[in-house]
């Protein structure tokens, strides 16, 4: 039980203490991306949205990749251990951290441990319906662009179905199935092929599209 500390809260602290038993230079799943670089990331996002905005737009991408370079020059632990704090009082995101951090801590989280050669983990039955909440919106998002319907049967859940644009699922095989825990069905929603799940079907008519 996590008490009072919400899951991406825990997350938090577990990455807190990841981040200083490896290092700054310790890999992770993120392309080219060292623990540094996520830690820079991480606390950007959070605490300079002026400068995040550069994540998703790239009139906004040169102020970003400058505000980076600025973070990146501090202290690696004290930048972790700033992070770790939280937001600040007048930061809106503490209002909504619980929420919104859920699976971006979940994911980050992955991409270090998953990187410095540790597996799976298992989650309670109500942060796994937490999870299959926010997988409904992340497939039906990142596979509308499929070729083909892609059903996905996180174990002990219901399946979610994505880019059925023919309404097809229920009545054909013309589909591809992706199975596996509900955390390695977000992780593969994200891109991560250290992503433990299964595929039947063409995994060639499969598009992940970004956010």
């Amino acid at each position: 039980m996590l008490g009072l500390m919400s899951f991406s809260s825990a997350e938090r602290a577990k990455m807190v203490a990841l981040f200083h038993k490896l290092g700054p230079d310790a890999p992770t799943l993120c392309e080219g991306w060292t623990t540094r670089d996520l830690a820079v990331h991480l606390w950007v996002r959070e605490n300079r949205p002026d400068a995040a905005a550069g994540i998703f737009l790239n009139a906004f991408s040169g102020h970003l990749e400058k505000q980076s370079r600025k973070v990146a020059a501090r202290d690696f632990d004290e930048l972790v251990d700033d992070w770790g704090r939280g937001p600040a009082s007048y930061n809106p995101v503490r209002f909504v951290d619980a929420q919104q951090n859920l699976v971006e801590h979940f994911v980050h989280h992955e991409d270090i441990r998953r990187a410095n050669g540790k597996g799976p983990r298992d989650f309670s039955a109500r942060i796994q319906q937490q999870m299959h909440g926010y997988l409904k919106l992340l497939a039906k998002a990142t596979l509308r662009k499929s070729d083909r319907p892609v059903i996905l049967q996180p174990e002990g859940l219901p399946r979610i179905v994505a880019a059925d644009k023919h309404e097809v699922a229920e009545k054909g095989d013309a589909v591809v199935r992706v199975t596996g825990e509900i955390g390695e069905l977000l992780l593969w929603c994200f891109g991560r092929d250290a992503a433990e799940v299964s595929l039947e079907g063409d995994v060639a008519a499969i598009t992940k599209s970004t956010l």
